[in-house]
């Protein structure tokens, strides 16, 4: 006995091999080897022992280093071997356990679902165009002297290319433009009118005359004159500050006082005067006379008409004081002024009143009077009234005259409110900008942000010496004035570039004949027409006839002209064709089977803004390109893991929406939608299935709604809407087990929370609790105690059991509220601490 225990000849006498496989549903990972290493040698060798094998009998040894132990311990590897396979190839035909994305691409195929191919980027580019020069005054005529030809309208084609220019760690994205646009150099960057037109009302102080230079100064005297001076629809004002405008080169401000307009008896100014400044203030003829008491009796007794028959002096100031010797409305200026001109506006002006008159006609003479002699203008006036209130005794001292009026030129007064709402004033002329036609609206928001955002005009009409361009839908936000810049030469440009390739020859003696494309990959672009929201831009022509793209070949008659795409384990694109009774044959010829489509897809092509800067191809008269928003859309092929969860919405759903639940799973199966809840609301326009979805890559939230009323009940109203984020704070304490590092504990605790209150991990209206925190913490390796001591939303620290996220519901207005996520927040905990006893 001790021999045989010695040499081991009586071990390992029983099978252990095959295992027994069996496995619970809705596991993740399943198990499905028969054996490991260790198992499939002990069944090995136990076969040695067995009495159906005489002939082993005689091998008594066990020892590893025994040449047949060693041949058996190398089939037991390559058993292990085949038994791990075989388990991975169990895994990938399971969908809940597969993991490699050529896997779920097959399984999905099965049921007729093609895995998201991803979608490219689009964005809307603005293009600069060169104004055409001005041949200058006597420039030559001779060949070849004349500036270049820079056509005045540019008719930019589609296909364009633009090239981004990248940043650190990007590489160059083609961008090429899908649409046709007439393009001026006028409509380059149109900025927004920020003047209006300034309507003068009671109690107004200000305004704005164009120019700089116009030597106007605290003091001087204004005239504002409407077209009815005898309806007293003027005014005349004194100037308290002269402001230049900022920057130089606008127009000038001007404030005055008193206040326009009268109050009794009850006058409104003009609403929209002629504006004069008088450049003089005259005085009359006799104003500096001495004071006719001061005069001697003698000299007073002489001078003509002081006295009566009888010789006593009858005068109490001089005689014939008035404004003029003359009969009429005339006036008497001191002093030669041939400046005073037929036509121009003079004001007599009293202490206490004013009245405005036209000059009607001026002379000069000599005239000695009143102990004073010298030159004097006379000017008869017309137009004004009550002459007799200024003719009176001692007239000549009591009267200025404001003369020498120069005509000023009103301008619109500054406007500083925000651009918002449904329409853009311009000053540059637009009307050849026709309806639906795109523009970009570019600027800094009044929160100090900036934003771009495409617009569609509805229609262009003349407001006075602007344009109003008129907007389908109002802006989304509201701009700063003085930024606001309209971009109208714009068209729509997408990720891609486009390749020409012969793909072959036709034989129509061989069936389902299968090219590949040369490039990948095969660019897809967004679309609300197909279930997935994408559709491929591959174009097949077979002698130069177009055929059509179709889903499957099944079902198609042996005359469709028809192919199908479909994407091999290596990601090549092939595009197939049929064998005369599913889908026709190729005719035979010589590469006469050609392709053109677009390569190029995926957030690569979401380039930020002001990144298309490259024109790769260059029409004359186009001096440059941008995009003043950023390219949004471009999703990347779909991932394994939302794969395994869409494929069963497309057997759910089966390409259309009927009940609610089929509402969420079709939004959750378009390309890029993250995730999805569908819900019936009340609103103002009845019961309504509110679809909230959060996208990656960009809003489509338009072509989402469109496909659901396309593919659902045409009787039901959708409405697609971007959810909302919430986020959460905490603080808590954890004890950490004496045999882990602190820090490590510590900073891995961190890292489970961020992961499982992640977007990744969270849905829409999904609440949080606060066993939820202590259950993730508890999770991880080393965490003894966790007591979470803060767990709130908003700005006020708490402690809470339960945070609810925002559900779908119905505001006062009755309009939307978009579902929400709680997700937590990116700022640092409040604290996360060890805890002490």
């Amino acid at each position: 006995m001790s021999g045989g225990a010695a040499c081991g000849c009586c071990a390992g006498v029983s099978q252990r091999t095959p295992l027994e496989v069996a496995n619970r549903p809705g596991l993740s990972a399943i198990a499905y080897r028969v054996g490991l290493h260790s198992e499939f040698l002990a069944s090995l060798v136990a076969g040695l022992s067995d009495a159906a094998r005489p002939g082993l009998r005689k091998l008594g040894t066990r020892d590893e280093d025994d040449f047949t132990i060693a041949l058996l311990d190398a089939w037991s590897v390559t058993a292990d071997v085949l038994a791990f396979y075989t388990e991975r190839l169990a895994q990938e035909s399971y969908l809940r356990t597969a993991r490699e994305r050529i896997s779920l691409q097959e399984l999905g195929k099965l049921i007729g679902y093609r895995l998201n191919p991803g979608v490219a980027a689009q964005t809307y580019v603005a293009f600069a165009l060169e104004s055409p020069p001005a041949l200058p005054a006597g420039a030559s005529r001779d060949p070849g002297s004349a500036p270049s030809v820079v056509p005045e309208v540019v008719t930019l084609d589609r296909g364009l290319r633009v090239q981004s220019i990248p940043g650190p760690g990007e590489k160059p994205q083609t961008f090429e433009t899908v649409e046709e646009v007439v393009a001026q150099p006028e409509w380059n960057a149109i900025p927004a009118s920020t003047t209006r037109p300034h309507t003068f009302v009671g109690n107004e102080t200000t305004a704005w005359f164009e120019g700089t230079g116009l030597n106007l100064k605290p003091g001087d005297p204004i005239l504002l004159a409407g077209t009815d001076i005898l309806g007293e629809q003027w005014d005349v004002r004194t100037l308290t500050a002269v402001t230049p405008s900022d920057p130089p080169g606008g127009p000038t401000r001007v404030d005055w006082t008193p206040r326009l307009g009268s109050v009794s008896p009850h006058v409104d100014p003009a609403p929209h005067p002629q504006a004069y400044v008088f450049r003089k203030r005259l005085d009359v003829f006799g104003h500096n006379a001495p004071q006719w008491a001061a005069m001697s009796k003698d000299f007073r007794g002489n001078y003509p008409g002081a006295t009566d028959g009888h010789g006593t002096i009858v005068a109490s100031d001089w005689p014939s004081f008035g404004l003029s010797r003359a009969a009429g409305t005339t006036v008497d200026l001191d002093g030669s002024h041939p400046d005073v001109v037929v036509g121009s506006w003079v004001v007599l002006s009293l202490p206490t009143y004013r009245e405005l008159w036209q000059v009607q006609e001026v002379t000069e003479l000599n005239r000695a009077e009143f102990a004073v002699s010298g030159k004097v203008t006379r000017v008869t006036l017309t137009g004004g009234e009550n002459y007799e209130f200024f003719s009176g005794e001692g007239a000549p001292r009591n009267v200025t005259v404001f003369a020498v009026s120069e005509q000023l030129a009103l301008a619109e007064e500054p406007d500083t409110t925000a651009v918002s709402g449904g329409s853009l004033d311009v000053d540059a002329d637009v009307s050849g900008l026709e309806p639906k036609r795109v523009l970009i609206v570019r600027g800094t928001t009044t929160a100090g942000d900036e934003h771009a955002e495409p617009v569609v005009v509805q229609a262009v009409e003349p407001d006075g010496a602007k344009w109003r361009i008129a907007l389908v839908s109002p802006l989304s936000t509201a701009y700063r004035r003085e930024t606001v810049i309209v971009h109208g030469n714009v068209a729509l440009a997408t990720h891609g570039e486009t390749v020409q390739q012969l793909l072959g020859s036709g034989k129509a003696a061989s069936s389902f004949q299968r090219f590949a494309l040369a490039h990948d990959p095969l660019t897809y672009v967004q679309s609300s027409a197909d279930p997935s929201g994408a559709v491929d831009t591959l174009e097949v022509f077979v002698n130069e006839q177009p055929w059509q793209e179709v889903p499957t070949l099944y079902g198609h008659g042996g005359r469709d002209r028809s192919y199908a795409v479909r994407v091999d384990e290596q990601g090549r694109t092939t595009v197939g064709f049929g064998d005369g009774a599913e889908g026709a044959r190729l005719p035979s010829g010589t590469n006469n089977v050609r392709a053109r489509y677009r390569t190029g897809l995926g957030a690569a092509g979401n380039v930020r803004p002001g990144a298309l800067a490259q024109l790769l191809d260059r029409p004359l008269g186009v001096k440059g390109v941008s995009n003043p928003a950023a390219a949004t859309g471009g999703v990347d092929p779909e991932p394994a893991g939302h794969a395994r969860e869409s494929i069963p919405l497309g057997v759910r759903t089966l390409g259309r929406a009927v009940s609610i639940l089929d509402y969420e799973d079709y939004a959750r199966a378009f390309t890029g939608v993250a995730k999805a809840t569908a819900a019936v609301l009340q609103l103002r326009a009845g019961r309504t299935v509110v679809v909230t979805v959060a996208f990656t890559g960009g809003d489509r939230l338009d072509d989402l709604a469109t496909s659901l009323r396309t593919h659902g009940d045409p009787h039901v109203q959708v409405l697609a809407l971007a959810g909302t984020t919430e986020t959460f704070r905490l603080a808590l304490k954890v004890a950490v087990d004496p045999a882990f590092e602190t820090d490590e504990v510590l900073a891995a605790v961190e890292a489970e929370l961020r992961a499982a209150f992640s977007f990744e991990a969270r849905d829409f209206v999904q609440p949080l609790y606060r066993s939820e925190v202590d259950a993730v913490a508890h999770g991880v390796p080393g965490v003894l105690a966790v007591d979470v001591d803060r767990l709130y939303t908003g700005g006020t620290p708490a402690l809470s059991d339960r945070l609810l996220a925002q559900q779908a519901g119905v505001d006062a207005a009755g309009n939307a509220i978009a579902a929400g996520l709680l997700l937590l927040d990116d700022a640092p905990l409040d604290w996360l601490e060890p805890m002490t006893t």
